[in-house]
């Protein structure tokens, strides 16, 4: 049972009117709720003042001759009790109109109040929701800076080569160049012309020195057929004489199983 649940039986345990199962489990979970026990004493506190506020009730005259007859005390005229006039009937249904108005009064607020809560959780998760994409575009941002400087240190050190990449038959309209240390075996790609590879496919950089190619980094392209990639370094690059992209399954293979859409040599 919750919270909300058991304070709204705390009227009704004030009163004496829970039985059952209810009453059971109210008076288990008051013995350690503060908020609950709080809220069962102030409604007990006005539920006490009900009873004071009643007429009295006098006995037959019956049974009160009977009594004094046999105690042989005479009967004399029977005292009429003063009547408490209509305030005080009056004062027993404000105490309890007071109680159920505490009662709503006090479950508004509450409602009130949680309302509030949710609705700063709410404001909360929104907020934390907008840092961490201003976060993300931040380190999208300083990655991309950081790519830019590095290819601009590579491109203007001394022992920078380039090889112009022309596109074959599948790609006619592509073209791209490598640019290239062999001495750190940095290498940066960059192309255009290339439509955006379909769906599970990718384009996969090869670096062609003695053998076999050797895969060097899979990439895709913007949506206006241009890339920059920046290649993992690979060994071979130290002694590349042909840079080749083809097309393959997402992920990359290790060796060429797709068609061939931009090549060159090495200069």
């Amino acid at each position: 049972m919750s919270e909300e649940r058991f304070l709204e039986l705390a009227p009704l345990a004030a009163l004496g009117a829970l039985d059952g199962e209810d009453r059971v489990a109210f008076e288990q979970h008051v013995r350690t709720s503060v908020v609950c026990r709080a809220e069962l004493e102030a409604f007990a506190s006005v539920a006490a003042r009900i009873p004071l506020a009643l007429d009295p009730v006098p006995p037959p005259a019956r049974m009160r001759q009977s009594v004094l007859a046999a105690i042989g005390v005479p009967a004399a005229e029977p005292a009429v009790a003063p009547r408490r006039g209509w305030l005080l009937p009056g004062f027993a249904a404000a105490a309890a109109l007071l109680l159920g108005i505490g009662y709503l009064i006090t479950r508004s607020e509450r409602d009130a109040a949680r309302r509030e809560a949710e609705n700063a959780r709410t404001t909360v998760s929104s907020l934390a929701a907008d840092v961490q994409r201003a976060q993300d575009e931040l380190a999208a941002l300083r990655k991309s800076l950081a790519d830019e400087r590095s290819v601009r240190d590579l491109v203007t050190h001394p022992d920078a080569r380039v090889a112009k990449l022309a596109g074959l038959p599948f790609a006619p309209k592509a073209t791209g160049r490598v640019v290239w240390n062999p001495t750190s075996r940095e290498a940066v790609l960059v192309a255009s012309g290339l439509d955006p590879a379909p769906a599970g496919k990718t384009y996969e950089v090869w670096v062609i020195a003695q053998a076999a190619p050797v895969p060097a980094g899979v990439f895709q392209v913007a949506a206006d057929g241009s890339a920059v990639f920046r290649l993992p370094v690979v060994e071979d690059t130290a002694h590349a004489k042909t840079f080749a992209v083809t097309l393959e399954p997402a992920g990359g293979t290790p060796a060429p199983t797709g068609p061939m859409v931009l090549a060159g040599a090495a200069s």
